[in-house]
C-alpha cells in the first residue's frame, strides 16, 4: 500500500513539474494573434501598427508579471491591459528617472528608450483588461 501511494505521489509531482515547466516555456513563445487581436491590428493604419507590433515585441518581457496581454494573475503585479497609454507611459518614465522605485521595476524601464516606453504603453493600452468584453475598434 506505502508503494503505490509513494508512486501516485510521484506521478502527481512530476505531471505538477511538467506543468510549470510547460507554463514557463509557453510564456516565452511569441503567441498566435487570436482572432480580436488579428482585428485590431487590421483596425490600425500602417504607423499605429507599427507601434503596436513593437511594444508587442518589448512585451514579452513584462509577461512574466504583468501576463500575456497585461492581464496580471499575481496579486503583487497590477494589469496594464487597457489602461490609458498617458499613465503607463509616465509610469515607465518615473521608474527610469529613479523617481518612482521597485526593485524590479527600476531596472527594467532604465533598459527603456523614449520609443520603447511609447511602444508598450501604446501597446497595453489597447489590450482588452481580463473580464471585459471585447472592445469594438
Amino acid at each position: 500500500m506505502k508503494k503505490a501511494f509513494a508512486a501516485t505521489k510521484r506521478t502527481i509531482l512530476l505531471s505538477a513539474v511538467s506543468l510549470l515547466a510547460l507554463t514557463a516555456v509557453s510564456a516565452c513563445i511569441e503567441p498566435t494573434p487570436d482572432a480580436r487581436q488579428q482585428q485590431l491590428i487590421a483596425s490600425l493604419a500602417e504607423p499605429q501598427r507599427q507601434l503596436f507590433e513593437q511594444g508587442q515585441q518589448k512585451a514579452y518581457g513584462c509577461a512574466a508579471c504583468h501576463g500575456r496581454e497585461g492581464n496580471s494573475s499575481h496579486p503583487d503585479y497590477p494589469s496594464l491591459a487597457g489602461r490609458p497609454a498617458a499613465e503607463l507611459s509616465h509610469a515607465l518614465q518615473a521608474y527610469k528617472s529613479g523617481q518612482r522605485k521597485h526593485a524590479l521595476m527600476t531596472p527594467q524601464a532604465r533598459g527603456l528608450t523614449d520609443a520603447d516606453i511609447t511602444a508598450l504603453a501604446y501597446y497595453f493600452s489597447l489590450q482588452n483588461p481580463a473580464g471585459s468584453a471585447a472592445i469594438a475598434y
